[in-house]
């Protein structure tokens, strides 16, 4: 099959430290090509990829200061990828931008499907994206998460695609070395790692941080330098910096537990997924798609939105977790194979058509 694979603009494809969307495309951009498809990825010139890159900007705007909501870069970028697809004889053009993409996508004269991997909540976004939806609601989508689809019921989703990790660059650990709690991600609001450092303090075990800080996000600096600056002590709370995969799964394998205190609802959790591929169980706030990542009891524990009290005894617990069970979820459910094999479907099922 000639696949199209549409990736951002904002980080390169994958990302050389933090990042979420570039992550998963360079997955199954790679595993695809592993398969025998001829597969061209449209990313900035510094990503790395077995298939054929083709890019419109050299490197990744994230470093030029380019804002994240560019529609001009955006809409170049995708442009040309319809283009190219046409003229090369592509099967399907896959696209994983949001609604900036959408109107150059309406033009395609191939086959093509739009995965969503942003939150369509809203009390979130604006009325503009919501009505940009609206508008192409006619286009085949894909959820990466049942819960995602909640607010745009009239998309015409065409099936549910889980995020998929390499799990075997994961090392699994039953018995993790560590004394400490972890929390990864980025330094924004709603991802409450405020809440993680002030969990952690009261059940009494060290929390070790691997985050990125957005230069670029005058509300993330200043968020970061109120409400999280002031935590960071010796013995309580630790950032390491923004790490690169190898350091950030050493981390994962050697936690006790992975704290997701979430304070919106999120489509879809990454470090989920990969906190529970070392065998590291997660404690999550029972909110977005947390019940459909997370086997309460089993691969660690949903909790009560707000309830600390219940958090805390959640910590208390993660020893009974069987941390095989949480390297088995992940295998199954989150792997780059079930990625694949599921867009795959979709592909096949839209040329049928």
């Amino acid at each position: 099959m000639k696949i199209v694979q549409v990736s951002s603009l904002w980080e390169a494809t994958p990302p050389p430290k933090y990042g979420g969307l570039e992550v998963v495309v360079s997955n199954l951009t790679e595993e695809l090509v592993r398969r025998g498809h001829s597969v061209v990825l449209f990313a900035t010139g510094d990503s790395r990829t077995k298939a054929r890159l083709l890019s419109t900007y050299p490197r990744a705007l994230y470093r030029d200061g380019v804002p994240w909501a560019s529609l001009y870069d955006t809409l170049i970028h995708v442009s040309e990828a319809v283009r190219f697809a046409e003229v090369w004889g592509a099967d399907i053009v896959h696209n994983h931008l949001s609604y900036r993409s959408l109107s150059s996508m309406s033009l395609s004269k191939v086959p093509f499907v739009n995965t969503i991997h942003g939150v369509l909540d809203e009390k979130i976004i604006t009325s503009d994206i919501l009505r940009t939806f609206n508008h192409y609601r006619g286009q085949p989508y894909i959820s990466i998460s049942d819960y995602q689809r909640r607010h745009a019921k009239k998309l015409n989703w065409v099936k549910t695609v889980y995020n998929g990790i390499d799990v075997s660059s994961f090392p699994f650990e039953s018995n993790p070395r560590g004394d400490y709690l972890l929390w990864i991600g980025r330094f924004t609001a709603n991802k409450a790692p405020h809440l993680a450092i002030e969990l952690a303090r009261q059940a009494g075990i060290p929390l070790k941080m691997a985050a990125k800080l957005d230069q670029q996000s005058p509300k993330d600096i200043d968020y970061f330098n109120h409400e999280i600056k002031p935590l960071l002590k010796p013995g309580v709370a630790e950032w390491v910096g923004e790490i690169g995969h190898k350091e950030k799964a050493l981390l994962y394998k050697d936690a006790l537990a992975f704290l997701n205190p979430i304070q919106w609802d999120e489509p879809f959790g990454l470090t989920v997924a990969e906190s529970m591929a070392c065998g590291t169980p997660v404690i999550a706030y029972r909110r977005g798609s947390m019940p459909e990542l997370i086997i309460d009891g089993e691969t660690g524990f949903l909790i009560k939105p707000n309830h600390e009290d219940q958090f805390l005894a959640a910590i208390k617990k993660v020893g009974t977790i069987d941390r095989a069970k949480c390297r088995q979820h992940a295998d199954s459910n989150f792997s780059v194979t079930a990625m694949t094999d599921g867009y795959l479907s979709v592909y096949e099922k839209l040329l049928a058509k």
